[in-house]
């Protein structure tokens, strides 16, 4: 397993309570020039079968959808719906890259979709809907 972090890629610091947590089990980074995060897998990430937990999966997911949402479209947001395929393992020393894209967004409503990527394959597909709300900045993170 290697523990190198690929060109670009800068520790990220969330700012909500459970994605600081989360970031206890490994540092969660990004990458400024395409508002990539990404995470590399280890043991602690994984689940009974030694694959990184659908959890952990779905939940890099939101939090990516959130934090490039709310980053590019200048809005506070909350997920409202989320569905996920899981399309093929994530092992223990993979960097997993988390890219989004907005599909179609609205004055209340956010459409937007999630692909994890590891060794250019896609390991994950979430599409989502969030909904924009007040707040004195634009921020999610999870």
């Amino acid at each position: 397993m290697t523990d190198s972090i690929p060109e670009g890629f800068a520790p990220w610091r969330p700012s909500s309570p459970f994605m600081t947590h989360l970031a206890d089990l490994g540092t969660l980074y990004r990458r400024d020039a395409d508002s990539v995060l990404a995470l590399r897998v280890n043991e602690a990430h994984t689940n009974m079968h030694g694959m990184a937990h659908g959890g952990l999966l779905a939940t890099l997911a939101d939090s990516a959808l959130g934090h490039t949402i709310a980053e590019q479209a200048q809005v506070s947001i909350v997920t409202v719906q989320m569905s996920v395929e899981y399309l093929n393992a994530v092992q223990p020393g993979d960097w997993l890259q988390a890219h989004v894209q907005i599909d179609k967004q609205g004055k209340r409503l956010i459409y937007a979709h999630c692909l994890l990527r590891a060794d250019g394959r896609v390991m994950l597909k979430a599409n989502a809907v969030f909904a924009v709300r007040a707040a004195p900045s634009p921020v999610s993170d999870g």
